[in-house]
């Protein structure tokens, strides 16, 4: 498992560093942090964020799915509370393939 270290956005702006998506990537999550996924494979990539615990009426929450287009497909996504295994405190991604796909956690 490898926790993906966020790159804090400052006044001063800067770049983030975009390394090769892994199985079992985690990152820190909660207001501000956002996963910036990119693929640029010719086909399309999934990454699934796994949703922990129950709702307020028992029943399980859905993990959240979402989808690089193929050739240069990107997604920012908002890495909620929600996301936070009781565990370790980290969101927890699978990825459908990791070919082609980078990512960064940035940090608002």
């Amino acid at each position: 498992m490898a926790e993906i270290q966020p790159f804090t956005v400052t006044i001063a702006g800067g770049a983030a560093t975009y390394n090769a998506a892994a199985s079992g990537d985690t990152a820190k999550c909660g207001p501000g942090y956002f996963l910036h996924a990119k693929n640029a494979n010719a086909a399309s990539r999934t990454v699934t964020i796994a949703v922990p615990g129950n709702t307020a009426w028992g029943e399980p929450n859905p993990d959240k799915v979402y989808t690089l287009a193929a050739d240069s497909g990107e997604q920012m996504i908002p890495l909620l509370d929600e996301y936070k295994d009781p565990s370790d405190g980290l969101a927890h991604f699978t990825w459908s393939a990791t070919t082609g796909v980078t990512r960064a956690v940035i940090k608002r």
